[in-house]
């Protein structure tokens, strides 16, 4: 008889259902009637507006399983493993400094990021979302997403090599 996998972590909810992260690194979530459900996703609903929630538990077959209203009001495994499975999936690199934007269509930027030298095309000006709270937020061609945290903390070149592609 074939054992399941180990699993590494638990976190459960008020509701009665579980997340467990076993060893392949793959999330499964075990409903309050004790169904199973393997390979399940964890999505943020408004990822930029409210980063502490809501969030969405998503089946394999897209389905929603379990929403969550804000992070903060789950316990603290079930909070501390939903925030390591979403900051595992939002890769989301930092620009430090924008060294250069060219002429070409689409723009090509080459930026200094928190993990290393880049080189990205930027379509449209749309493409660059200034939010209220003095950060930005770059799409590439490829929808690879880049933050700076607050604009006004950019180096003088950086600040008018955004202006003006904005």
């Amino acid at each position: 008889m074939n054992s399941p996998d180990p699993t590494t972590m638990i976190g459960v909810s008020s509701e009665g259902w579980r997340l467990e992260r076993h060893d392949h690194g793959r999330l499964d979530l075990v409903d309050a009637k004790g169904g199973r459900h393997h390979d399940v996703d964890v999505l943020r609903a408004f990822p930029v507006t409210a980063p502490a929630g809501p969030v969405a538990v998503i089946a394999a077959d897209g389905g929603e399983l379990a929403w969550i209203e804000s992070l903060t009001e789950q316990p603290g495994e079930l909070r501390s493993l939903l925030e390591r499975e979403l900051a595992q999936r939002e890769f989301l690199p930092v620009i430090e400094r924008i060294e250069a934007i060219s002429d070409a269509e689409p723009p090509e930027w080459t930026v200094a990021t928190d993990r290393g030298r880049h080189r990205f095309r930027v379509a449209h000006t749309d493409d660059i979302s200034r939010q209220p709270d003095g950060g930005v937020f770059i799409t590439d061609t490829f929808g690879l997403r880049y933050r700076i945290p607050r604009e006004s903390a950019l180096d003088a070149t950086s600040r008018r090599l955004l202006d003006k592609a904005s």
